[in-house]
């Protein structure tokens, strides 16, 4: 079985907006052929789950940090999929061709 790339998406609680955001990544990954796995967090218990990507809007970005070997990417709007796309298509695409995303520590 292939492995699934996960997710982590943050907003304020990890209830509303997080979970639309799910929806769309969802959908986004299907259009790159990868299959997630995706967990809706607040910005306190973000870190605590293993993940490949963390997805936080903008204003919570900070407050998740940086996770070594995790890119933590930071969203204007949950609800806008050509934001989303644009920002995690090139992961999902690296993703597809090799399993696996290559974090580049700064």
């Amino acid at each position: 079985m292939a492995r699934r790339i996960r997710v982590v998406t943050v907003c304020g609680c990890g209830l509303g907006s997080s979970l639309l955001a799910k929806t769309i990544i969802e959908k986004i990954a299907r259009e790159y052929g990868v299959k997630t796995s995706i967990v809706a967090a607040d910005a306190g218990t973000a870190k605590g789950h293993e993940s490949d990507i963390v997805v936080a809007q903008d204003h919570l970005a900070p407050r998740v940090g940086k996770i070594r070997g995790t890119p933590v990417l930071s969203v204007k709007s949950f609800i806008d999929k050509d934001e989303l796309n644009e920002l995690l298509g090139p992961y999902f695409t690296e993703f597809a061709e090799t399993g696996r995303i290559e974090v580049k520590e700064e």
